[in-house]
């Protein structure tokens, strides 16, 4: 993977979400690799410096930020976003800005530039459920903190007051100084005189969509429901290899007609239905942990069909 990749796939825009009167198209995932040797925060100043970038990036275009969670060597951010090429730019300057402050902290530039970050489109309302609650259930599968009290996420702020009633402390951009803005949020940036602001953070209930997550999980009991769901493997499947290792074609096509042998009693892909060529694709994710796109190839369907069925 070369320097400063970042990987797309474009997101169609589909019908108002069940139940929800939220209208699906422009959400994405944004994740970095958890797998990397990188050190992106590494105390509590990179942190609260880190959880301001995640506000300054929203006012350089339409954005709405759903969830997040910061972790020491990685980060996820699910958005909705006005077209795909916002989301992509979100991503982008967020990365931008946080290699600037490794730079200038800890003059380590090379080691972020090299950091792979992916930006998934996320097609439906029950799938982005679920990316929430993997997000925000990040530091708990960790076992360092109870995703409501882990404060460097979102996972504080749903179906609590925490998102309605202002944290004691709390002040306004407006009663801080120009230079003291700049100082405490690192940015010459016009911000929002009514931001909200404690011990050196922007507060993310002043940039999250809490409320709007709060109505695509309609109850307390159902956003408690896609946290206790283990779908951690389906959804770091999607992430493909961060590597980009995969089986070479020619090799996955060996191993397609031998599972297709074994399932159809024929290795011949062209005497396969659509449904049956979808029933191979699984069981060759499974197996392979290939990409969509390398399966969609192989199995010959139209990888815009394979993306809504795998």
């Amino acid at each position: 993977m070369c320097n400063n990749a970042f990987i797309r796939v474009k997101a169609k825009i589909l019908p108002v979400m069940e139940n929800t009167g939220i209208s699906m198209g422009g959400f994405y995932h944004i994740c970095s690799d958890g797998n990397s040797s990188a050190v992106l925060f590494r105390n509590e100043s990179d942190f609260k410096a880190a959880m301001n970038r995640l506000a300054i990036c929203t006012l350089h275009r339409p954005v709405e930020i759903y969830a997040f969670v910061l972790m020491g060597n990685h980060f996820h951010i699910v958005g909705r976003f006005a077209s795909e090429d916002d989301g992509f730019a979100y991503a982008i300057e967020f990365k931008r800005l946080t290699g600037k402050y490794t730079t200038d902290v800890y003059q380590e530039k090379a080691s972020l530039s090299r950091l792979p970050v992916k930006v998934l489109p996320i097609h439906d309302a029950d799938y982005l459920r679920t990316v929430i609650a993997y997000v925000v259930k990040n530091p708990t599968k960790a076992r360092m903190e109870m995703f409501y009290d882990y404060p460097w996420s979102s996972g504080s702020l749903y179906f609590s007051s925490r998102s309605k009633v202002p944290d004691l402390g709390t002040v306004k951009l407006a009663d801080l100084g120009a230079k003291q803005r700049r100082q405490l949020c690192r940015s010459r940036r016009d911000l929002p005189d009514g931001w909200l602001f404690k011990d050196g953070i922007i507060l993310p209930q002043n940039y999250v969509a809490a409320a709007a997550v709060e109505q695509l999980y309609r109850t307390t009991k159902s956003y408690m429901y896609y946290l206790s769901m283990n779908k951690d493997e389906e959804i770091e499947r999607d992430y493909g290899d961060w590597n980009t290792l995969q089986l070479p074609d020619a090799e996955l096509r060996i191993a397609r007609m031998v599972l297709s042998r074994e399932m159809f009693g024929t290795d011949n892909i062209r005497d396969l239905s659509a449904p049956d060529r979808l029933r191979l694709a699984r069981r060759l994710r499974r197996k392979y942990l290939c990409s969509k796109k390398q399966i969609a190839r192989i199995v010959m369907l139209p990888y815009e069909y394979l993306m809504k069925a795998l």
